[in-house]
């Protein structure tokens, strides 16, 4: 790594670092004053303070990282238009793109990661949080954890149980009927209980029922102690995707939801569409204040930081009423749902090459 790009990412990280330290802080000391007399009410240990926060900081980190980019940026480019560095840059031979090149790469990583955690953990994270709360509103009762009477069908499966407790996936007097491709019954099985053990499910004082295609019975029925169903291709998840709300499935499980529910109506359709392509597009948030920002942050060294940062605060209150008119236009029917995913992706990226540009 050549010693320009060094510290040009130097002199972004520290202000980066601590602006992301300081909302995530701002954060959580306002979430800490909403919900502490609940904490103190029932009683909740000072580790069990700190589960809660490290549940909800990754859902905070993907809303926080776009503004953090941004006033980062503002800050280290001002800084060095301030002090004529990017001036004797320019003069010594080195391109502009040279110079914004490592501040676009950061965006780049900053997407990538956010990405990553908006899809793979946050939403997890968020709905564990969200039971936590439940549990302690709750009395610390238990009975939060398990989901009654889930019904799930999937391509030749038909599942029917009495509950599933949600922390450790187990499932109590499970009914699953295999069915044929013409969709008469081959096989019934009834469990007192199904584990999640080593990627498959385990059942548990189980009986066996095989059904003929008339439907007529197929012998007597088995029973066992337990059976290991490695054909089964439902997981926990699968599961999961049908009980929890809308805003705490990534898009993945939305997509695999959509597809198994063909029979579900256009507008709730249209709502998880939105949902799903709004997930997606949401660190490209990131990628957009590199863009706009770079520039932004050129020319506001030389008009001060307070007029960068009062256009910074304008974008991204624009950018975020496109985002919600989109969302709602989309959910409304009034234009294609993945448009309304992507509005003010689509329409920022559209415009931040011509900031790029007029750096020149």
């Amino acid at each position: 790594m050549k010693i320009l790009t060094k510290y040009l990412l130097k002199s972004l990280f520290q202000p980066l670092f601590y602006c992301l330290l300081g909302f995530s802080l701002i954060f959580i000391i306002d979430d800490l004053f909403n919900n502490f007399s609940d904490f103190l009410e029932n009683g909740v240990r000072p580790q069990e303070i700190l589960y809660y926060y490290s549940q909800v900081i990754p859902s905070v980190f993907v809303i926080i990282t776009p503004v953090c980019l941004l006033l980062a940026m503002l800050y280290s480019l001002s800084r060095l238009t301030r002090h004529s560095e990017i001036t004797a840059m320019r003069a010594g031979g080195v391109s502009i793109y040279r110079i914004v090149m490592p501040f676009i790469g950061v965006g780049v990583l900053a997407t990538l990661c956010t990405a990553y955690i908006n899809e793979k953990i946050a939403p997890n994270a968020a709905w564990r949080a969200e039971k936590f709360l439940d549990y302690q509103k709750a009395g610390r009762n238990d009975k939060i954890f398990f989901a009654r009477n889930v019904a799930l069908k999937s391509r030749n499966h038909v599942w029917m149980v009495q509950s599933l407790d949600t922390r450790d996936h187990s499932m109590y007097h499970v009914e699953l009927i295999e069915q044929r491709p013409d969709g008469s019954d081959a096989l019934k099985i009834q469990a007192d209980k199904a584990l999640w053990l080593d990627g498959r499910w385990w059942f548990m004082d189980l009986t066996l029922q095989a059904y003929k295609e008339n439907g007529d019975l197929s012998g007597p029925s088995e029973m066992l102690l337990q059976k290991e169903m490695r054909d089964l291709r439902e997981t926990p998840q699968t599961f999961m995707a049908e009980i929890k709300d809308p805003q705490y499935l990534s898009a993945s499980e939305m997509r695999r939801y959509l597809r198994s529910k063909k029979d579900v109506s256009s507008d709730t359709r249209a709502r998880f569409v939105v949902d799903m392509h709004s997930r997606l597009s949401a660190p490209f948030a990131c990628l957009i204040v590199t863009l706009i920002g770079v520039p932004i942050g050129a020319h506001s060294g030389r008009r001060g930081a307070f007029a960068g940062i009062m256009v910074a605060v304008m974008l991204f209150f624009t950018f975020y009423i496109l985002q919600l008119t989109g969302q709602a236009l989309g959910k409304q029917e009034y234009i294609a749902a993945w448009l309304g995913g992507w509005l003010p992706v689509i329409i920022f990226g559209m415009a931040s090459p011509l900031f790029i540009h007029r750096m020149r």
